[in-house]
C-alpha cells in the first residue's frame, strides 16, 4: 500500500503543473524582445514587464535576444513550448522576414499564437542637425546634389525601417546608403555622434533627442500623424508620394499551440498594463499609441500587416538575400 502511494507521488511530479489543474502561471515568465536593449521594442517593454509581474503574481523577465532583424530571438519563441512561460514581443516587421530574408525559420502566421496588439510605433525620417536640411523634399534635393553621400540608420537589415528606405529611394530616384545595426539604441548613437546624417527608426526612443534639437524630425511613415508629434506631417504631407508602409504595431504572441485559457488570461493581464494611466502615460509621453484589442482582432492585423509586405516587396522587385 506504501509502495502504491510513493508511486502515485512520483508519478503526479512527473505531470506538468498545467495538467494536474495548477493555477497559471506558477513561475517566472520569460518575455523574449529580439532587439538590444535600449531599442524602441525594449523601451516600451521595460514598464510593461513591471507591471505584468504585478498583476500575474510572477515575475516577467525580458530576455534581449539581437540579431538577424528580430529573427533570432522569434525563432526562439517559436521552438519554445507553448506553456505560456515563454513569450514574444515584437515590430509588426516580423511579418515581413519571410520576403526579404532566405531561409527564415518560422512562418509569422502559422508558428506564433496571437495574444494581443498593444501598441502602434509610428518610424520617423531624421536627420543631425549638422545635415543642412528641413523638410523632405530638401533632403531628397540635398541626397541627388550628393550622390553616393547620404547614408541612413536602421535598427537592422530586412526591416520595416530599412524596407521604408528602399521605398523612399525608389519613388524619388534618389541614392541613399544603407547602414543596419543591431538595434535602434546603437544606431541612435551613431546618428546623434554625426558619424551618420539620416536615420529611419522608431519615434518613441528618440522624442527626447527631437525635442532637445539633438534629432531633426521630417516626417512620419504612417498613414496618419503621430499623436505625440502632431506637429510632423505624414510622408505623403511631406510631398513624397508613393511611400505607403503598413502601420509599425507592436504586439505578443505565444508559441503555436498555446493554450486558449491562457491566451484570454494573457490578454487580459496585458491589456490591463497599458490601459493602467501612469503605465499608458509613460508610453503615449514616449510616442507610442496605446491599441489594444482580442486575440482575433490581433490575428487579423497580422495578416493585413503580412499582406500589405507582400504587395510592396513584388512591386519593388526585392528578392530574398
Amino acid at each position: 500500500m506504501e509502495a502504491a502511494r510513493r508511486a502515485l507521488i512520483l508519478g503526479l511530479a512527473a505531470i506538468p503543473l498545467a495538467a494536474r489543474g495548477q493555477a497559471w502561471p506558477a513561475r517566472a515568465l520569460r518575455l523574449v524582445v529580439p532587439y538590444a536593449p535600449g531599442g524602441g521594442l525594449d523601451v516600451f517593454n521595460r514598464p510593461m514587464a513591471i507591471r505584468l509581474s504585478e498583476l500575474l503574481g510572477q515575475q516577467v523577465i525580458i530576455d534581449n535576444r539581437a540579431g538577424a532583424s528580430g529573427v533570432i530571438g522569434a525563432e526562439a519563441v517559436a521552438k519554445a513550448p507553448p506553456d505560456g512561460y515563454t513569450l514574444l514581443s515584437a515590430f509588426a516587421s516580423q511579418a515581413l522576414q519571410a520576403f526579404v530574408a532566405k531561409n527564415v525559420p518560422f512562418d509569422s502566421e502559422r508558428d506564433f499564437t496571437p495574444i494581443i496588439g498593444a501598441a502602434r510605433a509610428p518610424i520617423v525620417v531624421v536627420v543631425n542637425p549638422a545635415l543642412p536640411v528641413h523638410s523632405m523634399k530638401e533632403l531628397i534635393a540635398y541626397a541627388k546634389s550628393n550622390p553616393g553621400k547620404v547614408a541612413y540608420v536602421t535598427a537592422g537589415a530586412n526591416t520595416a525601417q530599412h524596407l521604408t528606405g528602399l521605398l523612399l529611394a525608389s519613388a524619388t530616384g534618389t541614392e541613399f546608403i544603407h547602414v543596419a545595426y543591431k538595434g535602434g539604441a546603437p544606431a541612435l548613437n551613431d546618428l546623434l555622434g554625426g558619424q551618420i546624417q539620416m536615420g529611419i527608426l522608431v519615434l518613441g526612443p528618440i522624442s527626447q533627442q527631437i525635442q532637445a534639437g539633438k534629432l531633426r524630425a521630417l516626417a512620419v511613415i504612417e498613414s496618419t500623424r503621430a499623436k505625440a508629434a502632431p506637429q510632423l506631417p505624414t510622408i505623403e504631407e511631406a510631398g513624397i508620394p508613393g511611400v505607403v508602409m503598413a502601420d509599425t504595431w507592436i504586439g505578443y504572441f505565444g508559441p503555436r499551440g498555446l493554450p486558449p485559457s491562457i491566451v484570454t488570461q494573457l490578454n487580459a493581464q496585458i491589456a490591463r498594463a497599458i490601459t493602467t494611466p501612469d503605465i499608458r502615460a509613460r508610453l503615449e509621453a514616449a510616442g507610442y499609441e496605446v491599441t489594444g484589442g482580442s486575440p482575433e482582432q490581433f490575428a487579423e492585423n497580422l495578416s493585413r500587416t503580412t499582406e500589405i509586405y507582400r504587395r510592396i516587396v513584388t512591386a519593388a522587385g526585392i528578392k530574398p538575400e
